[in-house]
């Protein structure tokens, strides 16, 4: 846990900047409660973006001395969405238990004579919307080190995931399945790597992935979109598999279920394997195209052998 990295109560204002920062809670909140939680927070967000940015952005926290070929305006805004990420994350961790006294008897929740506390369902929706913001916060953070090219971002060790791969940024897969989410992407890297070399690099060949990679206009021409939507549709397959559903954002992949709460998770589980299915269903349609693809690039340096065999005269009598 990064204990060493700090990103307020700089100046003694802590209280002040989380209220900035998160922008929907009383200005009377003690910093001492969210200190603690706050190291949390922050390796939520290193999670996301590693670990490199993050310090970056902590140094010109505490030093106001931007990096090297940034403009303080751009880390500044940075900065922000940083905070911004980290606060509603470290927030998740203490608005379930903010209205409980805890003493040696146990645990307790005390309203005044005039106060009414929320129910279970609103409590629910509450801390679902936090969580959503805590995304949104990290999907700008990503955003913006993205725009901006921000070096210590540039450098670390989640954005060169990008290499060698046939999809690189998020605007490019939003050309072939539209995710909308530059935090989503980040997230989907690994599995775009295991896609890409598992399925779609065998179709491809060696020499023709190479190719892709390098930028050949004729070839980029020929293969490059079919190639690349199977990546992006395989790797949507596995993410509607594997990721947790709050990792994805709404609308990416529609799941709507309206029961209560069991029989919403049986039917969400039902939900996403059918997605995936089509998913997989679409991908195979693309991988098959790839390869017939790949099989006329490669008939095209075949001469053609016009020659027609005569009968061949067997013991038992003659074929052709």
């Amino acid at each position: 846990m990064r204990n060493d990295i700090k990103l307020f109560n700089r100046d003694g204002n802590g209280s002040a900047e989380i209220v900035a920062a998160v922008g929907l809670i009383s200005n009377g909140i003690s910093f001492d409660k969210w200190e603690p939680v706050l190291p949390f927070g922050i390796r939520d967000v290193e999670a996301i973006v590693g670990h490199e940015a993050v310090v970056s952005l902590a140094d010109f926290y505490k030093n106001s001395q931007v990096p090297d070929g940034v403009d303080v305006d751009v880390a500044a805004e940075v900065l922000g969405y940083l905070q911004q990420a980290v606060a509603y994350f470290a927030w998740l961790k203490i608005i379930p238990t903010l209205d409980a006294q805890h003493d040696e008897t146990g645990r307790s929740r005390r309203l005044g004579e005039n106060e009414k506390g929320l129910t279970a369902l609103q409590e629910f929706k509450d801390e679902e919307n936090i969580t959503r913001l805590a995304y949104e916060a990290a999907d700008a953070l990503v955003e913006v080190l993205d725009r901006s090219k921000y070096p210590a971002w540039l450098l670390s060790r989640k954005y060169r995931q990008r290499e060698g791969l046939l999809i690189r940024s998020k605007e490019e897969f939003d050309e072939y399945y539209n995710i909308g989410s530059h935090r989503l992407f980040v997230t989907l890297l690994p599995i775009i790597r295991e896609v890409q070399g598992a399925e779609v690099a065998p179709v491809l060949g060696r020499k023709y992935l190479a190719a892709l990679l390098d930028g050949d206009p004729v070839l980029s021409e020929l293969l490059k979109e079919t190639a690349s939507r199977a990546v992006a549709l395989l790797t949507m397959k596995k993410a509607v598999e594997r990721l947790p559903v709050e990792v994805i954002p709404e609308g990416v992949v529609q799941i709507q279920q309206s029961q209560p709460v069991k029989s919403r998770l049986r039917a969400e589980q039902s939900a996403r394997a059918s997605v995936a299915a089509s998913l997989g269903a679409d991908a195979q349609r693309n991988l098959d195209h790839l390869q017939q693809l790949v099989a006329e690039l490669d008939a095209e340096g075949d001469s053609v052998d016009h020659f027609v065999p005569g009968p061949i005269i067997h013991h038992k009598g003659m074929s052709f």
